[in-house]
Formats: structure tokens, C-alpha cells, sequence
């Protein structure tokens, strides 16, 4: 059974950072695998036809692997910042206030959510690049296979050829038996024109592809996770910070209503016996703006009372008059006016 206390205590859990980054750890290990196995059998493939694509292979490589250090840090750093802002909102229940330090908090997330954004605008050429491997593989494996179904059923079969088993010539020479595979119709990725005739280095090329083919398809769904961990990652993170901001105005705006209400409380002397200026949930108040307020309205009372306990003390020692001959005629005159009229 949850008790109450232990359902305050998930509800400050980050879930919804938590699964997002679940999503995206998977992905990175799916994507990561797949991506090391398909290059790997990408290279063996394209060496066993002589297209040498070495540098093109280890620049992916180097970029696959910075790629995926640079996203797990960035997602444990946001995970981290969603952990940061459930800290402040326990700390707002608890106090009634707004957090110090809180506009640290906000402006650390606005530019993690920037570089979070370009991430995931990457990770869209990511699953597009992958696609595209995937239909190029699918279309290599299917040549290849076409290619040595014919070889083998035809009368002059690419294993009766003898020492041509590579021809690469000038464009202008150039020319391949119906039994070889022709690369020229990919001279836009081979960048040369190569005719294949040896049977086994064929075989050996489509072993490779499907291999890299098989690889491919976890590439694909792995950078799709990365993509849905990030999406859900980004919509919390923005939430969060809507949130705190928010949040962050409406606490400051009841902070500085509790001291003008104090304040005219003071100048109209009805300010309760309490020991402070502001509301309980106010006490201890850190911004240096509402703190001058409050001391200068004391201030003005303590002057004030010290005035009015100034003319009291004056008016209780003032001297009375005495009675003299001067008043005594004085008076007398007066009576006698008095009787005539």
C-alpha cells in the first residue's frame, strides 16, 4: 500500500525525462551496434569488387562515434536539469516562495534547449541517411543476386573466364561481357569504371551486403528511438522551463502584494503584533528591493513615535500660573463689570 507521504515523493519524479531518456540510451546501444556492423560489412563488400571507399567509411565511423557520446552526455544533462526543476518545485511547496537562484536554472535550460533542438534537427538526417542506406543495400543485394543467377546459368559463365576476373579501363575503351558486373551504371559512388567477372569475389560481395543489409535494419530502428527519446525529451524540457518561469513570476508578483500590504498596514497603524513585516510564507525574503521597502516604513513609524512621546513629555512639564496681586485686581475689575452690566 502507497502511503501519502510516498506519493508525494513520486510526484516529484521526472517520469516523463526518465522513459524519454530510456528511449534514447536504447537507441543509442541499438543504433551504435547496428551502425559498427553494417560499415564494417559496407567495406568488405565494396573491397571484394576493388572500390576502395576506406575514407568515406572511417569518416562515418568517427562521426557515428562522436555522434553518440556527444548525445548520451546531452541527454543525461538535460535528464539532470528535469531532476534540477523538480529540486525547486519541492523547494516552492515547501517554502511558498519564489527559489534564489532560480533565473540560473531558467537561462541553463533555455540554451540546452537550443543545442537539444539542434540535435534533434540532426537526428532527422540521421534516420533519412540511414533510409537511404537501407534502399541502397536492398538495391546492391538484388543486383548482385541477379547477377549470379545469370553468370551460372549462362553457356559462357563468368567461371570459364581466366585471368580477367577485373577489368578497369578509360571510358573510351571500356567495355564489360553481359556475364560481368558492370559498376559503371554506379559511377557516381565507385567514381571509376570496373567490370567484375570472378565468380567468388561476387559471392563474396553479396555475403557482405547481406550481412550489412541485416545490420542496416537495426541502424534504422535505433535511430528512430534516438529520434522518438529526444522528441519527448525536448517537449518536457521546454514544458519545464514554461513552467518555472511562469511560476517564477506569479510567486515574485504575491511577494511584492504581501509588502505593499504590510506597508499600508504600518502607515495606517493596524500592522499586526507579529515579528516581521511579511506573511508567513514570506519570512526571510531575499530581494533587497522589498527589504529597503519594509525597513524604511519602520524607520518612519519609530520617527513618528518618538515625536508624539516628544509632545507629550513637553506638555506634562510645562508650568502652571500662580495667582498674584495683579490677577487678584484683574478679577475684580471683571466682577465688577459683570454686576453693572
Amino acid at each position: 500500500m502507497i502511503t501519502p507521504e510516498r506519493k508525494r515523493a513520486l510526484a516529484y519524479v521526472p517520469w516523463v525525462a526518465l522513459i524519454a531518456f530510456v528511449f534514447i540510451f536504447v537507441g543509442i546501444i541499438v543504433w551504435g551496434t547496428g551502425i559498427n556492423t553494417a560499415l564494417s560489412n559496407t567495406d568488405s563488400a565494396l573491397s571484394a569488387l576493388s572500390v576502395s571507399v576506406e575514407w568515406y567509411v572511417d569518416a562515418i565511423h568517427s562521426a557515428a562515434i562522436g555522434a553518440v557520446v556527444v548525445c548520451a552526455i546531452m541527454a543525461t544533462t538535460m535528464v539532470l536539469m528535469s531532476a534540477g526543476r523538480t529540486c525547486l518545485e519541492k523547494a516552492v511547496d515547501q517554502r511558498g516562495k519564489a527559489v534564489c537562484g532560480s533565473w540560473i536554472w531558467l537561462a541553463t535550460e533555455a540554451i540546452l534547449c537550443t543545442l537539444w533542438w539542434l540535435i534533434l534537427f540532426w537526428l532527422v538526417f540521421v534516420i533519412f541517411g540511414s533510409c537511404l542506406w537501407y534502399g541502397a543495400a536492398y538495391t546492391a543485394r538484388g543486383v548482385l543476386q541477379v547477377q549470379l543467377t545469370y553468370a551460372s546459368n549462362s553457356t559462357n559463365g563468368i567461371q570459364s573466364l581466366s585471368g580477367n576476373s577485373t577489368v578497369t579501363s578509360t571510358p573510351e575503351t571500356f567495355t564489360c561481357p553481359n556475364t560481368c558486373l558492370n559498376l559503371a551504371l554506379f559511377d557516381f559512388i565507385v567514381q571509376q569504371d570496373i567490370c567484375v567477372c570472378d565468380y567468388d569475389k561476387i559471392s563474396t560481395s553479396l555475403s557482405h551486403t547481406n550481412k550489412a543489409y541485416n545490420a542496416l535494419g537495426s541502424v534504422v530502428a535505433g535511430s528512430f528511438l534516438l529520434w522518438v527519446g529526444a522528441s519527448f525529451l525536448l517537449m518536457n524540457a521546454v514544458a519545464d522551463f514554461a513552467k518555472t518561469k511562469r511560476e517564477r513570476e506569479l510567486l515574485l508578483r504575491a511577494q511584492r502584494a504581501a509588502v505593499d500590504h504590510a506597508a499600508n498596514q504600518l502607515a495606517l497603524g493596524t500592522a499586526p503584533i507579529t515579528p516581521g513585516l511579511y506573511n508567513p510564507g514570506y519570512q526571510h525574503d531575499t530581494m533587497p528591493l522589498l527589504k529597503t521597502q519594509a525597513l524604511q516604513q519602520q524607520q518612519q513609524q519609530m520617527q513618528m513615535a518618538q515625536l508624539m512621546a516628544q509632545a507629550q513629555a513637553a506638555q506634562m512639564v510645562r508650568p502652571q500660573a500662580v495667582p498674584g496681586p495683579a490677577n487678584i485686581s484683574a478679577s475684580g475689575s471683571q466682577a465688577n463689570l459683570g454686576s453693572a452690566v
